[in-house]
């Protein structure tokens, strides 16, 4: 069965790389549209809901005099870079995400905010979070963080189809949670690592599936990959419908 959906994703992928091909312009738009969809959500999931405006003007390099927005911005444009890294990094390298690359995409998204530890392993369990799994005590963390680093260089991990791999990787990274701020988006640039090399489009949870992913947490690595999946599906449907219903 899971294999029958993974030819069902490769068939609506190649559809939409014809698609993207066919028309420039259109994909350009496309593209465009899709970066300010993943930054809405990936926000939303963690309990931040951005105006599309304000989202829209920090990407343009709007200046903002409001002290309020100044920090919004730069969180907004942090993440933009961030997904700017992985996007690159897929393209560059097939060779298993590193402790580096991890702790470079913190970095990235904590630049120019106040109290965010960048790259630094949190010191201890936050009482007020937005995630409730269950996640490692901060003595575990680096100790739980070379153990996945070893199993995705395995030769097991890698017979995998990569949205399973996506799927694994994200779910162990969030049950270590190694930072205090901003684990989860870390945790869903390295599972679109693996998705982006494989020539899938990125995944996007959406926030009106919040609820089922803080679930799937909980629950286990195949939870995770049924949302992935699901998502990913979605998302085909709705990119091809945007191409036809411009034809």
């Amino acid at each position: 069965m899971v294999r029958t959906v993974y030819f069902d994703i490769d068939d609506k992928t190649e559809d939409l790389k014809r698609n993207l091909k066919k028309n420039k312009d259109l994909a350009k738009d496309f593209d465009e549209r899709f970066e300010v969809s993943w930054i809405f959500h990936e926000n939303a999931l963690e309990g931040t809901v951005l105006d599309v405006f304000d989202l829209k003007a920090a990407l343009d390099h709007v200046a903002s005099n409001d002290g309020v927005l100044i920090p919004v911005y730069q969180r907004i444009r942090n993440h933009k870079n961030a997904i700017d890294k992985i996007k690159q990094t897929a393209v560059d390298s097939n060779r298993a995400p590193t402790l580096s690359l991890i702790k470079n995409l913190h970095q990235i998204l904590s630049f120019g905010l106040s109290n965010q530890g960048a790259g630094v392993y949190r010191k201890d369990i936050p009482i007020h979070r937005t995630y409730f799994h269950e996640i490692s005590s901060p003595s575990k963390i680096a100790t739980e963080m070379d153990k996945l680093l070893k199993k995705i260089k395995s030769a097991a991990f890698r017979q995998h189809h990569p949205i399973l791999q996506a799927a694994e990787v994200h779910y162990e990274f969030m049950n270590i949670f190694p930072f205090d701020s901003d684990s989860g988006k870390v945790a869903r640039l390295l599972m679109n690592l693996f998705v982006i090399r494989a020539g899938y489009m990125p995944v996007i949870i959406p926030h009106v599936e919040r609820q089922r992913y803080y679930d799937a947490l909980r629950l286990g690595s195949s939870d995770v990959h049924s949302l992935i999946v699901d998502c990913l599906q979605h998302q085909l449907d709705q990119s091809l419908k945007y191409f036809q219903e411009l034809e």
